[in-house]
């Protein structure tokens, strides 16, 4: 299912994708500042965005990626939405050079 797209903001135009993902969080260990707390749940701040692996399956082909947390938002239904931005890829070291 693909909502209409609102008015485009962003550097890269945007597509519906009907794709299975996979997605593992970094279980190394991060700091950062609690600002605020209650019985219920925790607002904090970290240095950095949390990152987080992903596996695409697109027509039966996988694709794997790292992408960035950028936001998160309850929907009614109680699902949850997340926009997450792909990092950069890093390209393998030539065998020949080292680089």
């Amino acid at each position: 299912m693909c909502p209409e797209i609102e008015r485009e903001r962003r550097a890269s135009e945007r597509f519906c994708l009907d794709a299975g993902v996979d997605f593992f969080i970094d279980t190394e260990v991060e700091g950062a500042t609690c600002i605020d707390a209650s019985q219920t749940g925790i607002r904090f701040s970290a240095p950095e965005p949390l990152e987080v692996e992903m596996r695409l399956n697109v027509d039966g082909e996988r694709e794997e990626r790292t992408a960035r947390l950028v936001w998160a938002r309850q929907m009614p239904d109680g699902s949850v939405q997340y926009g997450l931005e792909f990092l950069p890829e890093e390209l393998p070291l030539d065998p020949d050079t080292g680089e």
